[in-house]
């Protein structure tokens, strides 16, 4: 039986960026839909892209994705019902597999081409926010493999020049350190970034289970070794702007799931409170964040690296 779940009650996005063929698992959608909800051009000038990780199917992410809004409109007191719809775009693309039934715990092999399909995406993200007519810039907020995803798609966007990158936030970061190096993957952008003042949050966890013991054996399977993860280690100390336009937050016995506010969880307000204060989603933060209660539920922890039975 397939694992695949509708999405939540109560979640109806202004703007998706589809790069999924299905569900769950699938190839990527080529090219990518720019889906609105009312099936006319949206002409935002700014966008906040939400970006899931790994191992997530649509209903998942959705699911996610509700988690974070619902705990933005807890901590923020300005907003009104609808107003994150003028600033999301939420982003879906096929980082997970459908194996179902006795293979379902095998999901992890699946990881070296969940690896390939982040880098994949980057182009068919990148030109979905081309495709915006009024667009001039746009921040990002993404978890575990999906920052993978978010910086490929900056990277492109840094050299066309268009849209502007604003703000970064990265939360459990499935990255390699040695990528936001000197002489890494994304060290060319991330320079060019911080000439421009463009400002980076990492939010990161020493207690992040699946980023100590499963994260390098993933990228050993997918070729890319290393000695840990962004998400883990927070920024290298010889990362391009580090204590500057780069900063970092750790987030107190944070499991790899414990981020997009999904779970009512210490850890999990924590993270969204850095992430939407970081992100000026709100300029009025409450003086007491309300917990989050209902039916959302801890999004990913058996799933979000897939073979970490728990978080």
């Amino acid at each position: 039986m397939s694992r695949f779940k509708r999405r939540p009650a109560g979640y109806a996005p202004g703007l998706e960026y589809y790069l999924r063929e299905r569900p769950e698992g699938g190839r990527l959608r080529r090219p990518g839909d720019l889906r609105t909800r009312a099936n006319a051009p949206d002409a935002r000038r700014h966008c906040l892209v939400l970006v899931h990780g790994y191992n997530n199917h649509e209903g998942e992410a959705a699911t996610a994705y509700l988690g974070f809004r619902t705990r933005q409109y807890a901590l923020f007191e300005d907003l009104l019902p609808g107003d994150l719809e003028k600033k999301f775009g939420d982003t879906f693309w096929p980082g997970d597999a459908d194996w179902s039934g006795p293979l379902d715990w095998l999901d992890f092999l699946a990881y070296p081409d969940a690896v390939g399909n982040a880098e994949k995406a980057a182009p068919l993200l990148a030109e979905l926010l081309m495709q915006m007519p009024a667009l001039e810039s746009v921040d990002f907020v993404a978890h575990s493999l999906g920052c993978r995803l978010a910086l490929e798609t900056i990277n492109l966007l840094y050299q066309s020049g268009h849209p502007a990158i604003g703000r970064i936030c990265l939360m459990a970061a499935a990255v390699p350190c040695e990528m936001v190096e000197p002489g890494g993957r994304f060290e060319p952008a991330l320079l060019g970034l911080q000439a421009a003042g463009t400002r980076i949050r990492v939010l990161h966890s020493k207690t992040d289970l699946v980023l100590k013991f499963a994260f390098p054996a993933g990228q050993l399977l997918a070729g890319e070794e290393t000695r840990g993860a962004l998400g883990r280690f927070g920024p290298p100390v010889d990362m391009p702007g580090r204590g500057a336009t780069v900063t970092e937050q750790r987030i107190a016995d944070a499991g790899h799931s414990d981020y997009w506010g999904a779970a009512a969880k210490p850890a999990d307000e924590q993270a969204t409170r850095e992430a939407g204060t970081f992100l000026g989603i709100g300029s009025c933060p409450r003086t007491i964040a309300a917990r989050v209660v209902g039916d959302a539920r801890d999004v990913g922890t058996t799933r979000d690296i897939g073979w970490q039975p728990e978080v």
